[in-house]
């Protein structure tokens, strides 16, 4: 570089001077209180609870990392916990599978809200329509009224878990309606509150292999009804069966 040693360059000077205030104390930057507030300092306790404007961003942090430990190592309250939270949820599904089961048929007497029996080897009927549901007084079977929940006590919610059907009239397909619900089950069907199956039955004439049919609906409170309707091709066809009910503490 003609009129410099080699080497060297006047610009040396200026970047010298650039970084001289680079080391020590003058590398942390200025402090701004405003930034402090939300981002936090090292020593700041972990946060507790709901999300509030008390917290820094370090507090939720802390938060975040001593929580994980709850997913393996630390004890929760399942369906007894805070309603949709995962280890609810976790528990929930836990106890579909893993639960205990009730088996139910028919009461004596019906006439009031007293509508199953635990144990009973008397099936509930439901009577068909002619490729419609059955809507004849009495051809809904009613499975569960206020009265027969909850079947253990310290159960708040239940399910039907599985059907046994015992007999079907004719060999046509069946379609099994399981509605539920809180008033009438008109009410409940105009709702969109039931589940449907279907059963026919196989040239041995047993349903099912003579095993129950796993059902889906939703866990619902103890005070709702229950009721079965059935839909063939022939009018006044019939079909009897059991229900298994499965019950949860929360």
């Amino acid at each position: 570089m003609t009129g410099h040693k080699s080497g060297y360059s006047p610009d040396i000077p200026l970047i010298l001077e650039e970084v001289a205030g680079l080391d020590g104390e003058s590398m942390r930057g200025t402090d701004n209180a405003a930034l402090a507030s939300v981002l936090g300092a090292l020593n700041d306790a972990g946060a507790d609870g709901a999300v509030t404007d008390a917290d820094t961003a370090m507090a939720y942090i802390k938060q975040v990392v001593g929580n994980s430990n709850k997913i393996d190592s630390s004890l929760t309250s399942g369906l007894l916990g805070t309603s949709n939270s995962l280890a609810y949820r976790v528990h929930e599904i836990e106890k579909h599978f893993h639960n205990i089961e009730r088996w139910h048929g028919k009461s004596a007497d019906q006439s009031g809200n007293d509508w199953a029996l635990e144990d009973s080897l008397t099936a509930f009927t439901a009577i068909s329509g002619a490729s419609v549901y059955g809507a004849d007084a009495n051809d809904e079977a009613k499975v569960f009224g206020t009265d027969d929940l909850p079947t253990i006590d310290g159960n708040v919610k239940f399910d039907i878990h599985r059907v046994l059907i015992v007999s079907l009239s004719v060999d046509t397909p069946y379609i099994f309606r399981l509605v539920y619900g809180t008033g009438t089950m008109g009410e409940a069907i105009i709702a969109g509150q039931y589940s449907t199956f279907m059963a026919q039955n196989n040239p041995a004439g047993s349903k099912a292999g003579g095993f129950p049919v796993e059902v889906m609906m939703p866990r619902i409170t103890t005070l709702y009804k229950i009721w079965m309707q059935i839909k063939c091709a022939t009018n006044n066809a019939t079909a009897t069966f059991f229900v298994g009910e499965h019950g949860y503490v929360g």
